[in-house]
C-alpha cells in the first residue's frame, strides 16, 4: 500500500516542486542538479526505498558536495518518517 501512494505522488512530481521544496529549505540548486534530482526520483525511486547506495555513488558524482549532503540529510530524516510512523 505505501508503494502505491508513493508511486502516486512520483506520477504528480514535477520540477517546480524540485525547486519549491529546495527553497523552502535555504538549498540553491543549479539547473543540472534539479534535473539529476528530478531524473533520479522519477526513474529510481523503488530503489531508493530499499537499497539506495548504488543510486547515490551515481548522484554523488553529478551535484555539488552541498547538495549531495542536503540530499542525504533530506533522505535519512524522511526515510525514519516513513518508516516509523
Amino acid at each position: 500500500m505505501m508503494e502505491k501512494i508513493i508511486n502516486s505522488y512520483i506520477n504528480k512530481l514535477t520540477k517546480n516542486d524540485i525547486i519549491y521544496f529546495a527553497s523552502s529549505n535555504n538549498i540553491k540548486l543549479n539547473e543540472t542538479e534539479i534535473d539529476v534530482i528530478y531524473n533520479t526520483i522519477k526513474k529510481d525511486w523503488r530503489v531508493l526505498l530499499h537499497n539506495p547506495n548504488q543510486v547515490f555513488t551515481d548522484i554523488k558524482t553529478k551535484v555539488s558536495p552541498n547538495t549531495y549532503n542536503n540530499i542525504i540529510y533530506f533522505y535519512d530524516l524522511y526515510k525514519k518518517k516513513l518508516y516509523h510512523q
